[in-house]
Parts: structure tokens; sequence; C-alpha cells
């Protein structure tokens, strides 16, 4: 897969999680995987269409994804990751994968994205035909994966 699929997906998380009150975001392992993530409790889908089409899976544990949501609801207490946190967790990655997708757009590629899935289920998401980018983050100490499968 090409760079410039990848770069703006870290730019984005690196750009917008700031403003939205993380303070530490670092990038670790890339690595390409065949055709399925692997859920590590909660898993974020993101559709891309049009000129390209595939994927954007982002998957964490439930604790990292309560204490994101907290952040996201500007420090409320999460208890249980009902709607609203749920909620408060899709906002942000739409913020995220909204801000690559305008980058790719101005690049020349026509691409779109479906809202965010979100899914609890521990089975392997399919986010590609063939072999997608895996990128490990960390966001304020917590661990984040990303696939980002295109057809």
């Amino acid at each position: 897969m090409d760079a410039r699929f990848v770069n703006p997906f870290i730019v984005a998380l690196t750009t917008v999680l700031p403003q939205l009150g993380f303070k530490s975001i670092v990038r670790g392992k890339l690595y390409a995987k065949e055709q399925f993530i692997d859920s590590q409790g909660v898993l974020v889908n993101v559709q891309l269409t049009n000129q390209v089409s595939g994927n954007v899976a982002f998957t964490m544990s439930q604790d990292s994804a309560k204490r994101i949501s907290s952040v996201m609801m500007m420090g409320m207490a999460v208890e249980s990751f009902d709607d609203v946190a749920q909620s408060a967790l899709c906002e942000m990655i739409n913020m995220v994968t909204s801000n690559a997708v305008n980058s790719l757009n101005k690049e020349g590629l026509a691409v779109g994205l479906v809202p965010p899935a979100l899914s609890q289920d521990s089975a392997p998401l399919k986010i590609c035909n063939s072999s997608f980018i895996g990128i490990e983050m960390i966001i304020d100490e917590l661990p984040l994966q990303i696939g980002i499968g295109l057809n």
C-alpha cells in the first residue's frame, strides 16, 4: 500500500487528538497483515467509498475505549461503555477519519466515508480483499490499533 494512504491517518491523529484534550500521541510499529483485523474488545470500522474503497478499523480494549470516551466527554467518569460513551468514541474516530479523507481529497483522490460502526464482538473483521497496513498508536498511554485496508 502506498504511504500516501497511510500518512494522512497518522497526521490526522496527531493533529486532531490534541485539540480534543489528548496529551500524548505516539506512533508505534507499522505492520502488514492479511484481510482480517483482530478485535481487542471494541472495534470501530469506517468504510471508505468512491475512487478508493476499503475500510479503516480502529480497535482497542474496553478499558481504553472508556478512558478515551472520558476525555471526549471533558473528563466525565465513564463507568460503563454505554451508548453515550460509544457515541463519544465514534465521534472522535469520525473526526480523525474525516480529517484524513479531506487530506486525501486534496491530493486528488475522491474518497468518501460511511459513518463509523462500533462492535464489541471479539470476532476478527475483514477490512479488505488482500493485505492491509496496521499502525500501533499509544494515546495517553492507551494502546490503539488502526488497520487501513484498500480493495
